[in-house]
């Protein structure tokens, strides 16, 4: 230890001898970090049936091959009567076994590999992946193709997944998020969108297996298939074993190519909305339209945003409503990238019941505060270099940089939109904050969704946090009733 602490020291001291040493820590100076952002090109081959592949070889690397097959495809394909089918599907696709290999013999052959494959569907996507070591991945790779082709979907387990989705079910109204989910969601898309099609007892009991088998038979198609692998193997034996595994794939009789996700057609209600559960602490959201990704002025956005609440500790909400305050743990905002439809502004936070309206009326004083005044030159510099400072290490793993490019490939979004990310936040002026704030932060359009206890809420706390809730803005204040947890339909009041 003694050894290697001198050692440390004689290093140093030879560092700094051509050198010399600054009087303060601020005075030191750096060489600029030279880092230019991975090129889609760099990763991506296709396979002779036209899946895109994206490879991250790493030949020095761990001996673990990793491959993700993403799929296209979701909550938003479920037929009506059948909400819940895609999770089942997702899920037992691998738990079921295969036609070759049941259940329980995969599961003990991937425990012998030290191996894994999982699987999943959510609401516009889903995805089979694997990990296995280097020298297993052949027959890995043979299990997986088993998965992805000839999913068992075994019965017995089938019975067990509903058994537990039903426990689960029951349990929907038990935890203050789950229901602030559920109600947002109606709230912001309406009674007759995908996002709000969830499952109920009734959907869960008719989903049989066959309508599994169908599920996944449809989304067997090429067209709705982007493939990642990484790890540590040879590029060009790599390509050729995916091409004749993946590579082989045709689409079957009963596959379809995934048609485009169907954007919300509801009108929203702008209010404040109250939903009654006897908790301590109250859920708090704020909603206001957004914009996409692709926007001109989304490059403004975030830095707005974070100066707002989306940097932290260094933002200005956290600062007042927690440091100054002590009302909350963390209070963040955010935009939605709105791959499929515009994306929404969000704020989000937990505090006692009787400071809700304390605390909303000081966020939308604050939203005010950066529509009104200019952001100051350091506030900007600070959350500008922020951003740019910490942009290389979001490319720091190439398996995750491939990965990324196959999620924005399957959204839809321009290829090498990165390139020139830093060069535009660093443009971003203090004019430009206040103009994107006073043209995205309209709060006459905020939907507010309170879950708490509401006689606490409504009234606040006239001594410490004073403020009735139905003050905190010009919209009404209406009460929600909580939904059967097994139906979905409103309880009585």
């Amino acid at each position: 230890m003694l050894k290697g602490i001198v050692l440390s020291l004689l290093a140093a001291g030879s560092l700094l001898s051509g050198q010399s040493i600054p009087a303060r820590p601020e005075q030191l100076s750096y060489k600029p970090l030279a880092f230019e952002a991975p090129r889609t090109r760099d990763f991506l081959l296709t396979l002779k049936n036209g899946i895109p592949v994206y490879f991250a070889a790493d030949p020095q690397g761990v001996p673990f091959v990793r491959l993700n097959v993403l799929i296209k495809g979701g909550r938003y394909l479920e037929p009506k009567g059948k909400e819940g089918l895609a999770a089942l599907t997702g899920s037992q696709w691998r738990l079921g076994g295969t036609l070759k290999t049941p259940a329980e013999q995969l599961d003990e052959r991937l425990e012998f590999l030290a191996g894994d494959i999982d699987s999943s569907l959510g609401d516009t996507s889903g995805a089979l992946a694997m990990q296995v070591m280097e020298k297993d991945s052949k027959e890995g790779l043979d299990l997986f193709m088993q998965v992805l082709l000839e999913p068992a979907f075994a019965q017995d387990r089938l019975d067990l997944a509903k058994q537990k989705a039903r426990q689960s079910l029951q349990a929907r109204n038990d935890q203050v998020p789950a229901i602030s989910r559920y109600q947002l969601s109606y709230l912001l898309n309406g009674e007759n969108h995908f996002t709000t099609a969830e499952m109920t007892a009734a959907s869960l009991e008719s989903i049989t297996r066959a309508d599994l088998q169908a599920f996944h038979q449809r989304l067997l198609h090429p067209a709705n298939l982007v493939v990642v692998v990484s790890g540590r193997f040879e590029k060009q034996a790599m390509q050729e074993l995916l091409n004749h595994t993946l590579g082989a794939l045709r689409p079957a009789k009963a596959a379809q190519v995934s048609p485009k996700v169907p954007m919300p057609e509801f009108v929203r209600s702008p209010g404040i909305y109250l939903v009654d559960k006897d908790v301590p602490q109250s859920m708090v959201q704020m909603v206001i339209p957004g914009l996409r990704r692709t926007d001109p002025d989304w490059h403004a956005v975030m830095v707005m945003n974070q100066i707002l609440g989306g940097g932290g500790f260094a933002s200005r909400l956290m600062k007042k409503l927690r440091s100054d305050e002590g009302l909350t743990y963390g209070v963040s905002t955010g935009f939605g990238q709105g791959a499929y439809w515009r994306g929404d502004f969000t704020c989000g936070l937990q505090t006692k019941n009787r400071s809700v309206a304390y605390a909303l009326n000081l966020i939308l004083k604050e939203i005010d505060r950066i529509k009104r005044e200019t952001v100051t030159d350091e506030e900007l510099k600070v959350i500008k270099d922020a951003i740019v400072l910490g942009f290389p290490s979001d490319w720091s793993k190439r398996q995750a940089v491939a990965k990324r490019f196959a999620e924005e490939q399957f959204a839809g979004w321009p290829t090498d939109w990165w390139m020139d990310y830093r060069e535009k936040i660093q443009a971003v002026s203090k004019a430009e904050v206040q103009r994107v704030a006073r043209k995205y932060l309209d709060v006459t359009q905020a939907v507010i969704l309170v879950v708490g206890k509401a006689s606490e809420a409504e009234v606040g706390d006239e001594k410490d946090h004073p403020g009735l809730l139905e003050d905190v803005a010009a919209q009404p204040l209406r009460r929600l009733p909580l939904r059967d947890p097994l139906t979905l339909q409103p309880l009585p009041k």
